[in-house]
């Protein structure tokens, strides 16, 4: 499971040809980017473990929405940013102030006297983590010889299976032997030792900062980028209060989605239009769904249930397993069966999601035996894995080549936009419904709502034609 981050470009990065001549690629550079997307994997798996214990310990259940929230709004716009600083001051400096922001984040976080002060670390993380995540494939695509690329793209990949296999279980344990805090801490000294891989290959400039068109294209979309993540905050926070300014504030934050978004993503996304509009909806419901249960699961197992953090993070653990599962049965279904099945592995995988979660839903809050969940989260999580890569890869299908960066961009902002909300809807009843089983039963009310709906979207999809779809992705 990529947790609530995946390393996606979101600006468009021109790829060098193959005749262009590349400096050496020093072996530090490949193991720095592979332990930076470990650690960044690592403290996403690990914060949804560990919140209950922290929210618990900061008598802050009321901002429990915001810890993530806050996290996948600035992230998105670090991710911009980030993209942004490559083209302008080169890739050294791009990365430098990501890892600065992300330890910042991470010291802050363990250090955090009360709640708003964690919340405000979880800000600053997220401002370094979309950097980051940014990073390798920036850094692929300038620095890496074609025929090596492929190769490293795989690793980064696959950097993500051990964090979900054991980052939840090993945050539990470490939470429960010492402190939560510990796990913020000990992160620090691997950020140490990345830094330097990352950072001293990346001072040899290989291209030039972006200039005229480029430049303006960058202030747009990072503008956009930021009015997208204020829009989506000041909804969440409008969700969060039960008075007259929540109202305004919910009406304020509608309204900024609905003009950031323009800028950032196709038009006829809010409608449905078919083809590469409907693909990035039933990806961002999807996320909205399995994601932004996450986000409150742990806590529903403590609280309702009486699980441990280190049983919840074997609940964690096994989602991540079985939909990284899940994507290697999509894989080998793309090769046997082709690009025609794509629609319907997507189908299928969002009825395992709605099947699945429903069931989950109702293990947890004692409809059912508490056992009927793991079954249940299993079939959500591997319906996850082969529908959501099946779209990414319906999406990647219909665009031209040279729009890869941009959709690259827009594949994770709707996952982070939608998770956010997701997140911040579920903090909102956290934080504002007594007794809390109410709370969460409105909360799985609401992500299941949302698997629904990319099940239904999925039937929007259409039959990909390439000149339709690329007419429906032209930006407003």
């Amino acid at each position: 499971m990529s947790g609530t981050f995946t390393p996606e470009s979101t600006t468009s990065k021109p790829i060098p040809s193959e005749s262009t001549p590349l400096p050496a690629v020093p072996p530090t550079l490949s193991l720095g980017l592979i332990l930076v997307v470990l650690i960044v994997a690592f403290e996403s798996m690990a914060v949804s473990t560990v919140l209950p214990r922290v929210a618990e310990e900061l008598q802050g259940l009321a901002l429990y929405g915001w810890a993530s929230s806050a996290f996948l709004l600035s992230s998105l716009f670090g991710a911009v940013l980030g993209g942004v600083l490559a083209d302008r001051r080169g890739l050294a400096f791009g990365a430098i102030l990501a890892l600065i922001l992300f330890a910042v984040g991470l010291l802050v976080g363990a250090a955090s006297p009360t709640m708003l002060i964690f919340v405000l670390a979880r800000l600053i993380q997220g401002l370094g983590a979309g950097g980051l995540a940014a990073l390798p494939w920036a850094v692929i695509s300038t620095r890496y010889p074609p025929q090596a690329r492929a190769r490293m793209l795989a690793a980064i990949s696959s950097a993500w299976l051990l964090p979900a296999l054991v980052g939840p279980l090993i945050a539990s344990l470490m939470a429960d032997t010492w402190s939560w805090r510990t796990v913020f801490w000990g992160l620090v000294p691997l950020l140490l030792v990345s830094a330097p891989m990352c950072i001293l290959p990346l001072r040899v400039r290989v291209r030039q900062a972006a200039t005229g068109e480029a430049a303006r294209n960058n202030r747009r979309l990072l503008w956009a980028a930021l009015g997208l993540a204020v829009a989506a905050g000041t909804l969440v926070e409008g969700l969060r209060r039960a008075d007259a300014m929540g109202l305004l504030l919910g009406a304020a934050g509608l309204t900024g989605l609905g003009l950031s978004t323009r800028t950032l993503f196709p038009a006829g996304m809010w409608r449905f239009a078919p083809g590469l509009p409907s693909a990035l909806m039933v990806r961002g419901f999807a996320a909205f769904a399995i994601m932004g249960t996450t986000s409150f699961l742990p806590l529903a197992l403590n609280e309702l249930r009486g699980l441990t953090l280190t049983g919840a993070g074997i609940v964690l653990s096994l989602g991540g397993v079985t939909w990284t599962l899940g994507s290697w049965i999509q894989a080998r279904m793309e090769d046997r069966l082709g690009e025609a099945s794509r629609p319907a592995r997507i189908r299928g995988g969002m009825v395992g999601v709605v099947v699945g979660l429903a069931f989950t839903a109702l293990g947890v809050l004692g409809a059912v035996p508490l056992w009927a969940m793991y079954p249940a989260w299993v079939l959500a999580c591997l319906g996850m894995g082969i529908g959501y890569t099946s779209t990414s890869l319906f999406a990647m299908s219909n665009v031209k080549a040279e729009g890869a960066g941009q959709l690259s961009g827009q594949l994770a902002n709707i996952e982070s936009l939608m998770v956010a909300l997701a997140a911040g809807v579920g903090g909102a009843l956290i934080a504002r419904m007594r007794p809390l089983d109410g709370a969460f039963t409105l909360a799985f009310a609401v992500t299941l709502l949302g698997a629904v709906v990319a099940l239904v979207v999925v039937g929007r999809l259409g039959a990909g034609q390439k000149g339709e779809v690329e007419e429906a992705a032209k930006i407003a």
